[in-house]
């Protein structure tokens, strides 16, 4: 029986030595800080009554408003940015992405972050500190499924007024990059 209970402990101690790595990886992987560039054309379709070809999701805002994507994708240009107040890089993306905003966002440009394992008080302090005046949600799991956000963040979608992914970056872009993307979706 002893010997029974002692092969269980180790077969206890390799699993959580393979959960804690695998963790680990999933954390390493998931913040990525630049390198990797894809400019996507592929769309995730959406139900025949839309005309817009990415996808439409609900996600709550820093104040716990509930906001549905209808409001801003297929009526004006969107960026969406996965990102997170615990991402080096993505903290240094912000800077500019505040710049991009406030210059496009009279263009009719609407900017939406959605903050990925964070907590709406960590946003919302680092937002304000930070100037983010911009949509800022609090992101699910499925979003980034569906949105193929799940190689790493920051991740910044670029989509145009009808509803259509033009681009993506995965991975901190500084502001000359991450304007071609703005440019491409007016």
């Amino acid at each position: 029986m002893t010997d029974r209970v002692f092969k269980m402990q180790r077969i206890s101690k390799k699993l959580f030595v393979i959960t804690v790595s695998l963790a680990a990886l999933f954390l390493a992987l998931g913040c990525s800080g630049g390198g990797e560039s894809s400019d996507s054309q592929a769309n995730t379709s959406q139900a025949a009554t839309s005309a817009i070809t990415v996808p439409i999701f609900d996600a709550q805002d820093i104040d716990g408003k509930w906001h549905n994507a209808e409001e801003w994708l297929g009526k004006k240009p969107v960026v969406i940015n996965f990102w997170g107040t615990w991402c080096p890089p993505c903290r240094r993306e912000i800077p500019d992405l505040v710049k991009l905003y406030d210059e496009y966002k009279a263009k009719g440009v609407e900017l939406v972050s959605i903050a990925v394992n964070d907590s709406p008080n960590k946003v919302k302090e680092y937002a304000a500190v930070n100037s983010m005046s911009w949509v800022l949600l609090m992101g699910e799991d499925q979003i980034l499924i569906d949105y193929k956000a799940t190689t790493g963040i920051p991740t910044t979608i670029f989509i145009d007024k009808e509803g259509n992914e033009v681009t993506r970056f995965i991975g901190m872009r500084d502001y000359q990059t991450l304007k071609t993307g703005f440019d491409a979706i007016l």
